[in-house]
């Protein structure tokens, strides 16, 4: 190499040298532009990491309940589920159906399950009952019992879905409360018979208490037809669509609704 050669790449050099460094601003951090790639990116994802599990530990189980596609509609008679000497009731079969999209780890425990009906001008509660499953057998509706309503866990990243049978409860009216009923939740099935006649539209809300504190809640509409309305009055139960009321889609019948119209 020549003496100029040798003069020009030292010149270079020392002008390189001399030129600042290009500097970036990251989260408050200075990243030059000779900094490794890779190094960096391993920081990140680390920050990334630790956000994500600091986000997962405080958002814990993340339980939903889906709305009811059926509500059954039935006299307690029917389903020998009435005292001696007691009215003739309404009673309303459910299925209840969760997921819960929580990590893992982060379980959930349904403590009580509720439904609530409004029809005409009046509304009512009923609480859980029992678990069991709805058939036809022998073309007489049947409730099968299977255990009695108790709490039940519902796993991070899994689902569980049953059917309860619910029941009217009496009112607390001890603490004073104004023009408390304790019997306002207790409907005779020919009160029911007879508002339907009037208002065939039933609006239905299902409900969850999650241990220890969180509620979780779900709605349809029931829109019963003539026909259907007549089958209540004579066979004293149906298997009635619930449409979601946040979606408009209607849910086909599933079996049990082929049996009760071949009746």
């Amino acid at each position: 190499m020549s003496e100029r050669q040798e003069a020009e790449a030292k010149a270079t050099e020392q002008k390189v040298q001399a030129e600042p460094e290009l500097v970036w601003s990251f989260l408050g951090l200075q990243v030059a532009r000779r900094t490794e790639i890779i190094a960096l990116v391993a920081f990140v994802l680390s920050v990334s990491g630790v956000l994500w599990q600091v986000f997962s530990y405080t958002r814990g189980a993340v339980v939903q309940l889906f709305p009811s596609d059926q509500i059954v509609l039935t006299a307690a008679n029917i389903i020998g589920r009435n005292y001696s000497g007691q009215d003739n009731l309404l009673a309303l079969i459910a299925n209840m159906s969760y997921v819960n999209d929580g990590d893992v780890g982060h379980n959930a425990i349904i403590r009580r399950e509720f439904i609530a009906l409004s029809f005409g001008s009046r509304d009512v509660e009923h609480r859980w009952y029992e678990f069991g499953s709805s058939d036809v057998q022998d073309g007489k509706f049947v409730f099968k019992r299977e255990s009695e309503a108790r709490p039940f866990p519902v796993n991070a990243g899994s689902a569980v879905s049953h059917e309860t049978l619910f029941a009217a409860w009496e009112i607390d009216c001890e603490n004073g409360e104004k023009n408390c009923e304790p019997g306002k939740n207790f409907v005779k099935w020919d009160d029911f018979l007879n508002a339907i006649r009037t208002n065939n539209r039933l609006l239905i809300v299902t409900k969850a208490n999650i241990f220890p504190t969180k509620i979780v809640t779900a709605s349809c509409e029931v829109r019963l037809r003539d026909w259907e309305i007549k089958f209540l009055e004579t066979e004293q139960w149906l298997a009635a669509t619930c449409t979601d009321v946040s979606a408009g889609a209607r849910p086909d019948r599933k079996a049990l609704r082929r049996t009760e119209q071949q009746n």
